[in-house]
């Protein structure tokens, strides 16, 4: 067994724990920019960890990002150019911020790796 399939493991495990415990999650349709439009190399797998950014800004005019993880609906992950669906925690930003239909684009540092729209809200205060 891989490193990668033990970290799958771990994730899936994870994801399990979050469902039967109630957190509040979102499921999202992600569309990965494509590598040579700057996306990024590889696929995304269960677990990833992307920054949200949902427009908000700082007086500087800097960009507030947010900690989120990814879990694609598909188990072979979503690839740079492909659209999947995808279920979203949010680590420190409060769930009850995001509506249903709201525009979303992730980042890798300065990167922008993907847009996403949000489908539905489970699990809200």
């Amino acid at each position: 067994m891989s490193k990668m399939d033990d970290f799958q493991g771990d994730q899936r495990r994870l994801l399990r724990e979050m469902l039967t415990s109630g957190e509040p999650h979102f499921e999202v349709r992600l569309t990965l920019v494509k590598t040579e439009e700057g996306g990024r190399q590889g696929r995304i797998v269960h677990g990833y960890r992307p920054q949200l950014w949902i427009g908000q800004r700082l007086a500087s005019g800097d960009m507030i990002h947010w900690d989120s993880r990814l879990y694609p609906r598909s188990d072979r992950g979503i690839k740079p150019g492909e659209t999947g669906k995808a279920l979203m925690f949010l680590l420190s930003l409060p769930s009850a911020v995001l509506q249903v239909g709201e525009h979303l684009e992730f980042y890798e540092g300065r990167r922008r790796v993907a847009i996403g729209e949000v489908l539905s809200a489970v699990n809200l205060p």
